[in-house]
């Protein structure tokens, strides 16, 4: 009579564990019938030659933009060192000239420049999310 309860035990104990790993070997063979996500789009906000990456939203109450100048701040969930390389990308593509980049306790710093004005990038990620402050100034108020 133990043995038979131990052996019931054992039976079901396998089937718990086992019967989602079918499930999930089965998902796998035939594909996932969920859409696919779709990326969001870059685009641009407040200046009209600094493209932000899809994912990130304008954080009104930080950001101060006048005369096509002042500080936008953004945020998401994006990894650091690819919003980065994006940046790099497309400021270069918007005519903008790299100046400099470094990187200090987790967070990245880029600079640029392109005619008149200076345009730095702050990146810093923690595990909230990722945080974006881009300051576009003229460069004789530096």
């Amino acid at each position: 009579m133990m043995k038979r309860v131990l052996l019931y035990s054992i039976t079901l104990l396998m089937m718990v564990v086992f019967i989602p790993g079918c499930a999930e070997l089965k998902e796998n063979f035939q594909g996932s019938t969920s859409t696919p996500s779709v990326k969001p789009s870059p685009r641009y906000f407040d200046f009209n030659d600094v493209l932000v990456p899809g994912g990130l939203n304008k954080d009104t109450k930080e950001s101060y933009i006048t005369n096509a100048h002042g500080r936008l701040v953004l945020s998401g969930r994006l990894e650091s060192g690819s919003l980065a390389q994006f940046f790099i990308t497309s400021m270069y593509s918007d005519g903008w000239t790299a100046l400099n980049q470094y990187e200090y306790q987790g967070s990245i710093k880029l600079f640029f420049k392109k005619s008149e004005r200076i345009a730095s990038i702050l990146i810093t990620e923690n595990p909230l999310g990722t945080r974006v402050e881009i300051w576009v100034i003229p460069q004789g108020k530096i």
